[in-house]
């Protein structure tokens, strides 16, 4: 299947939450909609305005999780029963800083396609970067090197020649001599295999 029909298909599946929220920086629900129950143990016209507190358990876990998204960190977690894949989404204001955090909860099964599309997606990257990478450096060695390489032998080959005319060659023919082959070790360097 082709990466393209792949992700046809992934568009197809439905991902739609089974329930969003967001809450204030007073650790309140500012909106609540969907099905919540599943989630909070609460229909969601009665979290409305409510404290966190309200759905926390004593290890005051949502209180934690929303401390960490009100410094500004996006996040995609499970929830305590491994039924429901949360996203957390800080919103900021204009100035940057955040004022609310928006939430979703999936059912953790429907999340799978989607991780596996991005696994392929980053292998897919990944594999684009290193035939990139390859590219430039069969570049730099035939053709970059290569030419320098010549450059080289043909000031070598002019030096060479003004000794046969009985002239001196100049000291900065050296000093581009040195220059060239410093140049042509770094992309000797930067060109091989790792």
């Amino acid at each position: 299947m082709s990466n393209t029909s792949r992700a046809t298909k992934v568009s197809h599946t439905n991902l739609t939450p089974v329930c969003q929220w967001s809450f204030n920086r007073a650790h309140q629900f500012h909106h609540v909609s969907g099905d919540s129950n599943g989630l909070f143990r609460r229909p969601a016209a009665d979290l409305s305005r409510q404290h966190v507190s309200v759905i926390d358990d004593p290890s005051a876990t949502w209180a934690a999780r929303l401390d960490r998204m009100f410094l500004g960190a996006a996040s995609l977690e499970q929830s305590a029963a491994g039924d429901y894949a949360l996203f957390h989404v800080p919103v900021t204001a204009q100035d940057g800083s955040v004022q609310y955090i928006a939430g979703f909860a999936f059912p953790a099964r429907s999340t799978l396609p989607a991780a596996s599309e991005l696994a392929l997606a980053a292998a897919a990257v990944l594999q684009v970067v290193e035939s990139e990478r390859t590219r430039s450096t069969r570049f730099l060695h035939d053709i970059v090197a290569q030419s320098l390489s010549g450059t080289g032998l043909q000031l070598e080959l002019l030096q060479l020649e003004i000794r046969a005319q009985g002239a001196e060659t100049p000291k900065h023919a050296a000093e581009i001599q040195k220059s060239l082959e410093q140049v042509l070790n770094l992309v000797r360097e930067f060109s091989a295999p790792e």
